[in-house]
């Protein structure tokens, strides 16, 4: 792992997955990349009430004077090895983060999963939760009770019914060999003894060879509840997800179980794309 990006709004929540980020690019010997994007609201300051900035520019300012400023706080932390760059979008936080994600050839995207909204994250989602259907690198959302942990015990969920991309499995599995953990897979499925599934579930036990690992299937028709309780009962320090890819009219009307996931979890999830 080379490049890590980590898209914030400055609010405490991602302020604190700034701090994740930074530990984890030490820990992996990598670069961070701090980044923000706003959007140009002209807007008539006595409407405001506040000291609303005027232009483009004095906006581009404030948001370069920020991420300097978290930046110094990072060094002041954590020490002065991590390399850091401040980046800062004009235009709507998604596109921007993917154009950040793919000129800077990041491995890896981190974003808090409350922004500057919490109260109504669980309920709509955010930024960050609409991102896992958007990203380009793999991503990896920080819940606000989250705290920096050395990444040991994984929980992997996997839907046996679609098959997993092989590209995506490939890459979750080169994290874990980076971090040096053991995955514990988690298949859900409504028939377990099933001949066929324990099949598919061998089929992907052998995919899994070159990592420690262990294998489960449960029943569950509720795919969040049954994986956030595996994952507690298993004290994993994080979750991997492979989320399905959807088309735009699927999108508009159904929520993903990794999105679902990514709204309620109090544990880090990775999104592997």
């Amino acid at each position: 792992m080379k490049t890590i990006v980590v898209a914030t709004d400055f609010s405490p929540n991602a302020n604190r997955a700034a701090h994740v980020a930074m530990q984890l690019a030490q820990a992996q010997k990598a670069s961070l990349i701090l980044m923000n994007a706003f959007h140009f609201w002209p807007t008539n300051p006595s409407e405001t009430g506040t000291n609303f900035p005027l232009s483009i520019q004095e906006m581009r300012n404030d948001s370069q004077h920020a991420l300097m400023k978290l930046a110094h706080e990072l060094h002041k932390q954590h020490g002065a090895e991590v390399p850091i760059r401040c980046l800062t979008r004009e235009g709507y936080p998604i596109p921007s983060i993917r154009e950040v994600t793919k000129d800077e050839k990041a491995d890896l995207l981190v974003m808090s999963t409350v922004g500057t909204a919490p109260q109504s994250t669980q309920l709509m989602g955010s930024v960050a939760t609409s991102m896992v259907a958007e990203t380009n690198v793999p991503l990896l959302l920080i819940p606000p009770s989250a705290v920096h942990a050395d990444i040991k015990n994984v929980v992997l969920g996997v839907d046996l019914d679609t098959p997993p991309d092989a590209v995506a499995l490939d890459t979750a599995l080169r994290f874990a060999r980076q971090f040096g953990c053991v995955v514990n897979v988690l298949c859900i499925n409504d028939h377990p003894t099933d001949a066929a599934v324990r099949t598919k579930a061998e089929h992907i036990r052998h995919l899994m060879a070159s990592v420690p690992h262990t294998l489960t299937i449960r029943p569950g028709e509720e795919v969040y509840e049954t994986l956030l309780t595996f994952s507690h009962a298993n004290k994993a320090d994080l979750i991997m997800m492979l989320p399905q890819p959807h088309n735009w009219l699927r999108r508009l009307f159904d929520e993903g179980n990794t999105e679902r996931m990514a709204r309620l979890t109090d544990l880090p999830l990775l999104a592997i794309v």
